[in-house]
């Protein structure tokens, strides 16, 4: 294993760092401090490097404020309905950012920060960033520490630590869109997922409240092509692209998987987010209409304003942890 580090750029947020973590098969993973960014996961295919997630070519291009490719949204990700919820007993209510609700903590999420990164180990690196009580828009003075670890047999473990000095609100996850084929867009990828249930949500992309059974469109349980589905979806609904939430209480999440690799996604949490609407292609680059496939694995969103959506509360001054992992596997 091995890890390298190299400064990218000065800026008033500090200096912007990308770290390389390669293992033993050449497996290397690559994480920007802007955003805490899963950057970009190469395995090596007939001696030569093979991406599996969409990323952009300059720390730069990461600075666009819509699609978050790659980043570590925190503290809270998803939409809160009407930005207000209640905590022991206290009223909040926080400056929407799309319509009436809030989107991806709005203007304090810290996908738009500038990280800490070190080396905790020679698989694992670590980035950190608190966000003042002044500036958050949830209660309190949130510290969160992010670790990426890649390890021997193609795994990528990502791990959340969160601390707050006041009660708060902890939902984090990682924006990373899927491509194991960049010479294709997603279309002809497969995907599985272990879910019987997703949310129902408003036009405002908001949840109601309650859980649907899945149907033709939104049932993955057995591996069909996003073509497949979005092809179903349209015909059920008119929809163009998948933006759903899936419950997922089972630790193999899903699956994506093209005739030559596959990635296994695990989670300890309870959520799916699928989302078909791809990244804009950087200047100078051309991509295809489906460029990735965001598979966002997190706590049910806006979970606060719905029982039975389970616990994203982080009491003061106690420390929570959450991990996801993804398994590279070969199918040749």
């Amino acid at each position: 294993m091995a890890i390298t580090k190299k400064q990218l750029a000065q800026t008033e947020q500090g200096n912007i760092e990308l770290f390389s973590i390669t293992n033993q098969h050449q497996t290397k993973i690559e994480l920007l401090s802007y955003g805490a960014t899963w950057q970009n996961w190469e395995i090596q295919e007939a001696n030569q490097a093979h991406s599996l997630i969409t990323h952009y070519p300059n720390w730069t291009d990461y600075q666009e404020p819509a699609f978050n490719p790659g980043k570590t949204v925190a503290p809270v990700a998803g939409r809160i309905t009407k930005a207000h919820f209640q905590l022991n007993g206290q009223d909040y209510q926080m400056p929407a950012n799309e319509n009436d609700n809030l989107l991806h903590s709005g203007k304090a999420g810290l996908q738009h920060q500038n990280f800490q990164g070190k080396e905790v180990d020679e698989q694992t690196v670590e980035f950190s960033y608190t966000l003042s009580a002044e500036k958050n828009v949830f209660p309190g003075s949130l510290q969160l520490r992010v670790r990426y670890q890649l390890t021997d047999d193609d795994r990528v473990n990502i791990t959340y630590y969160g601390t707050s000095s006041q009660t708060t609100l902890f939902n984090p996850t990682c924006h990373v869109y899927f491509n194991l084929d960049q010479a294709t867009s997603i279309n002809e990828q497969t995907l599985q997922i272990n879910a019987d249930q997703y949310l129902e949500l408003t036009d405002q992309k908001v949840p109601t409240g309650k859980l649907l059974a899945v149907d033709a469109a939104t049932d993955f349980r057995q591996p069909k092509t996003i073509a497949q589905g979005l092809e179903t979806l349209h015909q059920q609904t008119g929809k163009t692209e998948f933006d759903h939430v899936y419950y997922t209480p089972t630790d193999l999440v899903a699956t994506v998987q093209t005739s030559k690799y596959a990635v296994d996604l695990y989670s300890d949490r309870d959520a799916l987010v699928v989302y078909t609407g791809s990244p804009e292609a950087p200047q100078d680059h051309t991509w295809h209409d489906y460029t990735g496939l965001a598979l966002e694995m997190q706590s049910l969103p806006d979970a606060i304003n719905h029982a039975g959506f389970g616990d994203i509360i982080l009491p003061a001054n106690k420390t929570c942890q959450y991990m996801s992992s993804y398994q590279y596997r070969s199918l040749k």
